[in-house]
C-alpha cells in the first residue's frame, strides 16, 4: 500500500499519470513496472480514450499495492449515483486502493448549475461521498438521485475523493469537503500558496489539514535529448496556455506574457513558438538528476504526492518509459 504521512492521512512519494492510450499490453507493461520501482500511485484522466474506471480495474488486476486514481472524472460525465457506484467496484476490486478524482470539467451548453461550476461540484461531491458511505442520498437530491442506497458492501471503506482544482475558490472547496487536491500546469510557488488556501479552508472548516493530501500534475520528458524533450512539450504547453483559465493562472505566476506568447503561437500552428522560457517554467526534461530536484521543489513548496505526466517523444512506449525510470522515487528525497 502506498505511504501515508504518519501525521495525517495524507498520500506521499512519487505517482505516474497515463494518458496516452498505448495498446493495452504496453500500458500493463508500464504499470507494473512503475510498481516495481516505487511509484506509489497511478492515475489517468478521462479524454478521449479509455473509460477512467475500466481502465484501472485493468490495472488492478496485475498490480498489488499502488494506489489506482481518476485524474479526473468531470461531474458533466456522469449522475453522482453512476459515479458511487463505478468508484465502489474499483474500490472493491482493488481491496482499498482506489482514488476518486473529480474536477468541474466543461459543461454542456446551457446545463443547468454551468454558471456555478463550484457550487454545483461542491453539491455533486456531498451526494457522491454519501453514496459511498453506505447511507441514503437525500430525497431533495438535485441530480436525481434521491433514496438511492449503494448495495455493496466496502470492507476496506469508502474510497477517498480529491478534487481537480486549477483557481483558488476550487483549491479551497477541496479543504472543505474532499480528501485531497490535484493541481495543473504550475510551478512549485503556486503550489505553496494552495497548500496554505486548501490548508486553512479545512481548519476553518473544523477539519485537520494534516488529512488532505495535495498532489500536482508535473509534465515531462526524460531521457531523450532536449531538442526532441522541447519539441514534444512545446504542443501541450502552448494547447494549455490557450484555454482562458489556465492563462489566468499563468497571469497570476508571473507568466502571463509567455501564456500569451504560447496561446498565439499554437493558435497559429507554429508551436514551435511557444516560448522555451514558459515550457521550462512548467515541465522538466532532462535526466534524472533535473527529476530530483524538480521533485524535491515541489515537496518543499508543499506537495505530498509529485505525479509525473509522460509526454512522450519519438517511440512513444520507450520515451514513456524513459521518463517513468528517470523519474523513479528516490528514498533519497522522499518520504519513507
Amino acid at each position: 500500500m502506498a505511504d501515508v504521512d504518519p501525521a495525517g492521512n495524507r498520500l506521499t512519494g512519487s505517482g505516474l499519470v497515463l494518458r496516452d492510450p498505448l495498446p493495452w499490453a504496453d500500458e500493463r507493461q508500464v504499470v507494473e513496472t512503475a510498481e516495481a520501482m516505487g511509484y506509489r500511485a497511478v492515475f489517468v484522466p478521462e479524454i478521449a480514450a479509455r473509460e477512467a474506471f475500466s481502465t484501472l480495474t485493468g490495472f488492478a488486476s496485475v498490480t498489488e499495492g499502488v494506489v489506482l486514481g481518476t485524474g479526473v472524472v468531470t461531474m458533466w460525465a456522469r449522475s453522482p449515483v453512476i459515479t458511487a457506484m463505478a468508484a465502489a467496484t474499483v474500490q472493491d476490486l482493488s481491496e482499498g486502493r482506489h482514488v476518486l478524482g473529480l474536477g468541474a470539467g466543461t459543461a454542456p451548453p446551457g446545463a443547468p448549475g454551468s454558471d456555478r461550476p463550484v457550487e454545483r461540484l461542491r453539491r455533486y461531491v456531498v451526494s457522491v461521498k454519501t453514496a459511498l458511505s453506505g447511507a441514503a442520498i437525500l430525497a431533495d437530491d438535485p441530480f436525481g438521485g434521491g433514496g438511492f442506497v449503494l448495495g455493496l458492501d466496502l470492507p476496506q471503506g469508502p474510497p477517498p475523493v480529491w478534487l481537480g482544482a486549477l483557481g483558488d475558490r476550487m483549491v479551497r472547496l477541496a479543504g472543505e469537503v474532499a480528501d485531497g487536491v490535484i493541481l495543473n500546469w504550475c510551478t512549485p510557488d503556486r503550489v505553496a500558496w494552495a497548500r496554505s488556501d486548501l490548508d486553512q479552508a479545512a481548519e476553518k472548516a473544523g477539519r485537520d489539514p494534516a488529512a488532505i493530501t495535495m498532489s500536482v500534475y508535473l509534465r515531462a520528458c526524460l531521457g531523450v535529448s532536449e531538442r526532441a524533450a522541447l519539441a514534444a512539450l512545446r504542443g501541450p504547453t502552448g494547447m494549455y496556455a490557450s484555454a482562458p483559465h489556465y492563462q489566468r493562472q499563468l497571469e497570476r505566476m508571473g507568466l502571463g506574457e509567455e501564456g500569451r506568447a504560447a496561446a498565439a503561437a499554437f493558435g497559429s500552428g507554429r508551436a514551435e513558438d511557444v516560448p522555451e522560457s514558459l515550457v521550462r517554467a512548467l515541465t522538466v526534461m532532462g535526466g534524472r538528476p533535473e527529476a530530483i530536484e524538480r521533485s524535491r521543489a515541489f515537496r518543499e513548496a508543499g506537495a505530498d504526492l509529485v505525479l509525473w505526466y509522460p509526454v512522450p517523444a519519438l517511440d512513444p512506449l520507450s520515451s514513456i518509459m524513459g521518463t517513468v525510470m528517470a523519474a523513479a522515487p528516490d528514498p533519497a528525497v522522499e518520504p519513507s
